[in-house]
């Protein structure tokens, strides 16, 4: 499970999450919606420890996600593009 509370990152001036608190539940399947610019791929990044946040808590199996790099390493974040072959299979991304 992935608990955050309190979770804000802004670069320089510009917030770009502020105060953000979820609960992603183990073995559910979970999208993210929004328009361009609202803080989606940030949150994304700092789920999977791509990016720091500034403040709050990033929790993964009750422990702060970057001082859990066994379970952290499990995460899979699979963005619109990027892998660069277009008939992979979603099961072998996985692997």
């Amino acid at each position: 499970m992935i608990e955050i509370k309190g979770l804000s990152k802004f670069y320089g001036s510009t917030r770009v999450l502020t105060n953000i608190n979820l609960k992603l539940e183990e073995n559910k399947i979970y999208g993210l919606l929004g328009r361009n610019g609202v803080g989606k791929t940030t949150l994304l990044n700092i789920i999977s420890n791509q990016i720091n946040k500034n403040s709050g808590e990033v929790k993964l199996y009750g422990e702060e996600i970057y001082e859990n790099s066994k379970d952290l390493e499990k995460i899979c974040i699979v963005k619109e593009k990027g892998f660069g072959v277009d008939d992979i299979k979603v099961k072998r991304i996985l692997k």
